[in-house]
């Protein structure tokens, strides 16, 4: 691996791709050096800022160091019709990373995928301005504005290549790794059923007609609820989490299609399905999580191509 070439593939997740630099961390303690990146999203972020020569340790301090009151600012709200977010300020965070830089400052060849909102077509960017964009790969629909580039209304490219493989240039590499932020978890919380002295379905069933009656006038609902519902209650998701669920849904389900059809060499899965997409002051453990991760991956890739080479020589 040292000898070779490597392709890294970045996923999108929100603050979840913090799991990134961890990744990166394990990459550079075993000496395996990266020859091409790309990015969605999250990844864009993390895979722009390697490649023009951010450290890990500088990542490190970013994400941990942050003071996530100021941050807030991030996600006051605006009085835009098409974006619930103002972007000004995560434009000024990036403009601190990148300032005036372009790709053609990367040290290491990049490309950034976004969506395309009017054709729902990948668009893969490999010139100009790293900060637009980062910021077009970045852009979830509804949180953020789309990003006008050449021509085009660009918003996170996670909606449509959440583990972008196949924008890889494959002459310029050997080997690819893709990290991949895995799974969910479901946002219904199950709570006991409070005695709150209404009756269960059973004792509804046992009541006389007059007695029905007088239920169903004082409890419609209950009523007619659910008869096989008798040792919980689910909660409804509100409406953001509502959201997030789908967002996160159509990058999963994408992802797997992507990778089906566009298989690495390795592929790095942090489990980080307990994490949500602005879970980003916990990002010593999502670096954690994406460090240890990478590290049993790779071993057990470097174990395995060892055991191969062994048994070819005898």
């Amino acid at each position: 691996m040292k000898n070779k070439r490597i392709g890294l593939a970045l996923g999108s997740g929100g603050a979840r791709g913090l799991a990134h630099i961890g990744v990166l961390k394990a990459l550079e303690e075993k000496n395996i050096p990266v020859s091409y990146i790309s990015g969605s999203s999250i990844g864009a972020l993390i895979g722009a800022a390697y490649s023009i020569g951010m450290t890990i340790e500088e990542m490190e301090a970013i994400a941990s160091k942050t003071d996530w009151k100021m941050m807030a600012k991030f996600f006051m709200p605006t009085l835009s019709l098409s974006a619930i977010i103002n972007d000004k300020y995560m434009v000024e965070f990036l403009h601190s990373i990148f300032k005036d830089k372009t790709f053609d400052d990367a040290k290491i060849p990049l490309a950034l995928v976004a969506t395309d909102i009017d054709s729902g077509k990948p668009v893969v960017i490999k010139s100009g301005s790293l900060l637009k964009a980062v910021r077009a790969s970045m852009s979830l629909p509804m949180l953020f504005s789309p990003v006008i580039h050449r021509g085009k209304k660009l918003i996170d490219g996670g909606l449509v290549n959440p583990v972008p493989v196949d924008i890889i240039n494959k002459k310029k590499v050997d080997k690819i790794i893709a990290v991949n932020l895995r799974g969910f978890a479901p946002i219904n919380s199950t709570v006991p059923k409070q005695n709150n002295g209404l009756h269960s379905a059973k004792e509804i069933d046992e009541l006389s007609l007059n007695e029905k009656i007088e239920f169903f006038l004082k409890h419609p609902i209950k009523f007619f609820g659910d008869k096989q519902q008798e040792e919980e209650e689910i909660e409804l998701p509100k409406f953001g989490s509502l959201l997030y669920q789908i967002f996160i849904i159509v990058q999963v389900q994408m992802a797997a299609l992507t990778l089906k059809n566009a298989k690495p060499d390795i592929l790095i899965e942090p489990e980080t399905s307990s994490f949500k997409i602005f879970d980003f002051q916990k990002a010593d453990k999502l670096i954690k999580i994406g460090y240890q991760t990478a590290n049993k991956v790779l071993d057990s890739y470097l174990r395995e191509k060892e055991a191969i080479a062994a048994g070819s020589n005898q």
